[in-house]
């Protein structure tokens, strides 16, 4: 259970070499990915849920320690008789009201009964490790959830800034193209042409807004944070270390959680056979009472008395055998299928894991790759945007053609900021895997 060292480091990129620059409104904190996830780790409810379950894990392997120990009882009644009944004064049958009471004390400890205790014990012992196990899986990913999330409102914030880098140069040239219709350069066709790009660009700037705030909606409820909180995303972060602490890994912690599924009913099917088996007991106390015949005047022996005379010891040893129950039979077979299903479920876990690194790891080479042809693609489109405006002012395009050429390089910078954020994310992804 020794846990590594940092987990997720978050390289997110610098707003200037994209060109966006144009600053955010702050209306709230500004939180780090780290301080996100450690919020997490805190407060949201499935991590708390399996803290709890923790605990309860390690209250039941109490209890089934209690098992090896012998049980004590104390007992005390009282019964008032009439009509025909046993005087145990002759130890006859009277026809009288009386009144009686007893007093016992007793304990009995199981000696041998197939085991059941001991591996009943194994198992209250190995669900405290899979509860471990499963809180410290639960916070691996739960870390990788909110790591998403943020970096899913960081990509929304930023596409927000280039969609109003973008609205920014459409108004500049709206105001040009204004100027060069008064010179009469321009036509009015070429304004409205400008009008309707200008407007489509505040279209996308409204829009993309909304979609930061479902972002950020969508990392506070990953964080359990209440959604009157306010809070906002550093976008502006060179870089960012987050240490998980406790569990093996990820990939390593999933294939636990089914070698303790396997151990677990192994530990069943044991504990189903030892129902097969003889049990064996042995017990003692002590006991006394107290009796008054209230139909005769006669004064009776006093209560101090009885409680002397009365006084009895016993001890006891009990051997059973079950001979024949159809039930645990059954119960026998069908704890013997549950480990082949657990067996099956391991096999499917290894396979899965193994896919899911392979599916990591061809998803971190490949958005690598792709990030180096769209930063070319980039730097193409913002050569051929600007030789495209310096045409337009010159007379020498139409404002549709300088649309498309605006519109291809705000797309190329959008993928751009995705696949740099999503080749990070998966770089960081499969060295989690490979902890």
């Amino acid at each position: 259970m020794i846990r590594r060292t940092t987990i997720i480091t978050l390289m997110l990129i610098h707003w200037g070499c994209m060109g966006a620059q144009t600053p955010v409104q702050d209306d709230g904190d500004v939180w780090t990915l780290d301080q996100c996830i450690a919020y997490a780790m805190t407060h949201a409810t499935d991590i708390r849920r399996k803290r709890v379950e923790a605990d309860n894990a390690r209250e039941e392997r109490g209890a089934a320690a209690g098992g090896f120990m012998p049980s004590l009882s104390a007992g005390v009644g009282t019964q008032l008789s009439w009509g025909r009944n046993v005087d145990p004064e002759t130890n006859t049958y009277n026809t009288i009201t009386s009144f009686s009471n007893n007093y016992s004390v007793g304990g009995s400890l199981i000696l041998f009964d197939g085991a059941q205790t001991w591996n009943a014990f194994r198992k209250a012992r190995l669900e405290v490790r899979r509860s471990d196990n499963a809180l410290a899986l639960a916070q691996d990913e739960k870390s990788i959830e909110v790591m998403e999330r943020y970096v899913d409102a960081v990509y929304n914030e930023a596409s927000l800034r280039i969609a109003q880098d973008k609205l920014a140069d459409s108004r500049q040239l709206l105001l040009k193209t204004q100027r060069m219709e008064s010179l009469g350069e321009k036509s009015y066709p070429d304004v409205a042409q400008m009008e309707a790009q200008v407007a489509e660009d505040e279209y996308t700037v409204e829009h993309q807004r909304t979609a930061v705030e479902k972002a950020v909606m969508l990392l506070k409820k990953a964080m359990g944070m209440e959604e009157s909180e306010e809070m906002r995303v550093d976008g502006q972060l060179g870089a960012e270390a987050h240490e998980a602490a406790g569990g093996p890994g990820l990939a390593a912690g999933r294939m636990m959680e089914a070698e303790h599924a396997l151990a677990a009913a192994r530990l069943n099917y044991r504990m189903a056979c030892g129902r097969l088996w003889p049990s064996l007991s042995i017990g003692g106390g002590v006991s006394t009472g107290y009796y008054k015949n209230l139909s005769s005047d006669a004064l009776g022996t006093p209560f101090s008395r009885q409680m002397k005379d009365n006084l009895g010891q016993y001890v006891y040893a009990s051997l059973s055998f079950p001979l024949f129950n159809f039930a645990t039979i059954k119960n026998v077979r069908k704890a013997q299928g549950n480990v082949r299903i657990a067996e099956i479920e391991r096999e499917e876990a290894r396979l899965n894991i193994g896919s899911d690194y392979r599916q990591a790891v061809l998803d971190r080479d490949g958005y690598a790759r792709e990030v180096v042809l769209m930063e070319r693609k980039v730097a193409s489109d913002s050569i051929a945007h600007h030789l495209s405006t310096r045409k337009y002012e010159e007379g020498m395009l139409s404002t549709f053609d300088l649309h498309t050429s605006a519109q291809t390089l705000h797309n190329s910078r959008v993928r751009l900021l995705q696949t740099r954020l999503m080749a990070e994310i998966k770089k960081r992804l499969v060295e989690y895997y490979e902890e």
